[in-house]
């Protein structure tokens, strides 16, 4: 009988055992985190999204994805349900996005806030939300999403891109491209000469300003003695100003002696010469008259009125 009681009690005991590790493993497992739910409304695909799936809020998981299911009142609308951390700041400018993690395809729910986005914390209140009424927070396009709807879009234009380099590199604009490579290397050559041929006058350059910064400096010498009255070249001028004054005085004194002494004999013999001129003449034509005069002497004057012998005409 006693063998049979404890039979018994290590029975009991490893019943309470093993429902005690249950227990314990289901209450670690278990997320016992206080969450409410919102309602994520969207016209998009959701492909790669599922029950269970994360979701984020700006890198930080907040949450799981609860259900998804299509709108009753809306047709074509997917509403998706999620559950998130009661803590967590989701405002009335709160949006979500569809990621996807890596290259497997399995997708999760990004939720970001255009507010913050912006750099103001206080811009729009908190959004209230109920398990009777849950909040509806819309869901925009993804960037795969975008990118599969400008997909058309970017093969026409890559198309259109590939025809024009196909046009571009055809034989013609080809010889002309290689053409315009050779002449950009051929004026880099010549350019490469050009800086081999000017390299002798830049070493002469630096001799060169310093001799211009010599004659620079002259010149300002010369200008500042110039400028200056009591200077070497302002002192010569004024002394030859002096010389040509005096030489000036000088010619007026003679021409002065020469207007009032030397003028005045010049025409007294001026004058006597006429008078010898006109004797002259007149003893010419006395001889050309009578040439005995010059022997016999002239005749005698004519008497005049009173005089005796004088007769009226």
């Amino acid at each position: 009988m006693e063998n049979k009681s404890n039979a018994f009690l290590a029975g009991v005991f490893t019943i309470g055992l093993a429902v005690l590790v249950l227990f314990s493993l289901f209450w670690f497992s278990s997320d016992h985190a206080v969450r409410v739910p919102y309602d994520l409304i969207t016209r998009s695909t959701v492909n790669g999204l599922g029950p269970q799936a994360d979701v984020k809020y700006r890198g930080l998981d907040v949450g799981k994805v609860v259900s998804i299911k299509f709108d009753p009142q809306v047709p074509g609308q997917i509403i998706v349900r999620i559950s998130v951390n009661q803590d967590t700041p989701i405002t009335r400018t709160t949006y979500a996005t569809l990621g996807f993690q890596g290259v497997t395809g399995i997708a999760y729910v990004q939720l970001d806030d255009t507010a913050r986005e912006a750099g103001n914390d206080k811009a729009s209140p908190p959004l209230p939300t109920s398990a009777r009424a849950p909040a509806r927070i819309a869901m925009r396009p993804g960037f795969f999403e975008e990118l599969e709807k400008r997909g058309d879009s970017l093969l026409t234009q890559t198309e259109t891109l590939m025809a024009s380099l196909n046009e571009m590199f055809q034989t013609t604009n080809r010889d002309e491209l290689m053409a315009a490579i050779r002449s950009v290397h051929k004026t880099a050559e010549d350019y490469s000469k050009l800086s081999a041929s000017l390299q002798p006058a830049a070493a002469k350059l630096p001799q060169a300003v310093d001799n211009l910064n010599a004659t620079l400096a002259s010149t300002r010498r010369l200008a500042d003695e110039l400028a200056s009255p009591n200077g070497t070249v302002l002192r010569t001028v004024n002394g030859v100003g002096t010389n040509l004054q005096g030489a000036a005085d000088s010619v007026q004194s003679a021409a002065g002696i020469l207007s009032e002494e030397t003028l005045p004999q010049l025409n007294g013999l001026a004058r006597d010469a006429r008078q010898t001129a006109r004797t002259i003449d007149r003893a010419a034509g006395t001889f050309n008259d009578r040439p005995s005069s010059v022997l016999f002497g002239g005749p005698s004057p004519a008497p005049g009125p009173g005089e005796a012998g004088f007769r009226a005409p």
